[in-house]
């Protein structure tokens, strides 16, 4: 099963509204190379998800408490912090890959599992175990999510 498969109505709409489509594909090789190259491993859901949606910037939907969107440029969300993705990896037992940036220029990372979480200057979060389920925070403000630490 896909990351894009079984979302909801709402998030469908957003991701629509931002210029994304089911069948949009972009090639993910240049921003690959940059993060391969400082360590990260790219998963195939990081991958399927930055195939889709690399370079969109993705808003929130009007009824979300977020008014942040969600930029998937992983180079520019995920450059240097290695050490993070590699603290994510301790934690939850899977490798991380940036694939966005948002709120206050947190860095989000989904792991080779699935699981979504994010991090900037502030606190680190536990966003949801799957992508689908993260969009729907992300876009919908579907609950909030779960502080692991604060800085």
């Amino acid at each position: 099963m896909g990351v894009f498969d079984n979302l909801s109505p709402g998030v469908t709409r957003a991701l629509e509204a931002s210029g994304w489509s089911a069948g949009r594909r972009v090639s993910i090789d240049g921003w690959n190379q940059v993060l391969a190259n400082e360590g990260f491993f790219l998963s195939e859901p990081a991958a399927e998800i930055l195939r889709s949606l690399g370079g969109l910037e993705i808003r929130p939907g009007a009824d979300g408490p977020y008014a942040h969107p969600l930029l998937f440029e992983p180079v520019l969300a995920g450059s240097g912090a290695y050490d993070i993705a590699e603290e994510f990896e301790s934690m939850f037992k899977q490798r991380f890959y940036p694939i966005a940036e948002w709120i206050s220029n947190a860095c989000v990372f989904v792991g080779e599992a699935g699981k979504v979480v994010s991090y900037d200057d502030i606190e680190w979060l536990d966003i949801a175990d799957d992508f689908g389920a993260a969009l729907e925070v992300f876009l919908l403000g579907a609950r909030r999510p779960r502080v692991i630490r604060e800085n």
